[in-house]
């Protein structure tokens, strides 16, 4: 439910930034900087895709628009299904997966909407310049998120802490434990102590500490041995 939430409110921040964007600037294409000569406002449409990169020959971009349609639809097919199976304490490459997510979903309803993608972030590095907007930005942080998961964070990340050294720390943490009178349940739940009874010490007649024993009947005895003559 929270993942959805996100998800939603993500998809919300971008068409919402999109609308106010084109609604109350009107400089076109022309950047406005805001930020030194390295961050602006203007307004694009992109019916390509990134760096308005075209398929050869699609003049009007129809064809490059419906090829990346379908691939959008099928990405994000693909990523439903991997927060539908994978566990729910990998929380960090979940959390890639939905804010990748999100950021499709946005260029998508441009897509399909209004045949086009509103870019309106205007960024200048010197070598290269171009424009985006929040649905990319939302894409390329879930992509470093879910790089750095598969590196180091996730459970089975490739830098991660071998797993066989993990499961020996634990079994040596087990074993003190259990030396300590402590075992480890079988199902989640706290640890468990078994009572401690002290030795009874020889010759100590308080009946409350006693664990009274029945005898067998002793040769001789009224009740329990043969009568001799």
């Amino acid at each position: 439910m929270v993942y959805a939430l996100v998800c939603l409110a993500l998809i919300f921040a971008d068409q919402l930034s999109k609308a106010l964007a084109f609604a109350l600037y009107d400089g076109g294409m022309e950047a406005t900087y805001w930020l030194g000569r390295i961050f602006g406002i203007n307004n694009v449409y992109n019916d390509g895709i990134s760096f308005s990169w075209k398929i050869p020959g699609d003049e009007t971009g129809e064809a490059t628009q419906l090829v990346v349609i379908i691939i959008t639809c099928i990405a994000a097919a693909v990523i439903l299904f991997f927060l539908w199976k994978l566990p729910r304490d990998r929380r960090f490459l979940r959390w890639s997966l939905v804010v990748i997510f999100a950021g499709a979903v946005g260029n998508l309803i441009d897509r399909i909407a209004i045949g086009s993608v509103r870019d309106f972030i205007f960024m200048d590095f010197g070598f290269t310049r171009f424009s985006n907007n929040v649905a990319d930005l939302e894409i390329t942080v879930g992509a470093i998120l879910f790089i750095v998961a598969l590196l180091f964070v996730d459970q089975d990340a490739v830098f991660r802490k071998n797993k066989k050294e993990e499961e020996e720390e634990v079994e040596e943490a087990v074993e003190e434990l259990q030396g300590k009178g402590l075992h480890m349940p079988e199902q989640k739940g706290e640890l468990h102590e078994e009572p401690y009874f002290p030795p009874e010490e020889p010759g100590k007649t308080d009946g409350s500490d006693q664990i009274s024993h029945k005898l067998p009947p002793q040769p001789g005895d009224a009740d329990g041995g043969d009568d001799r003559d």
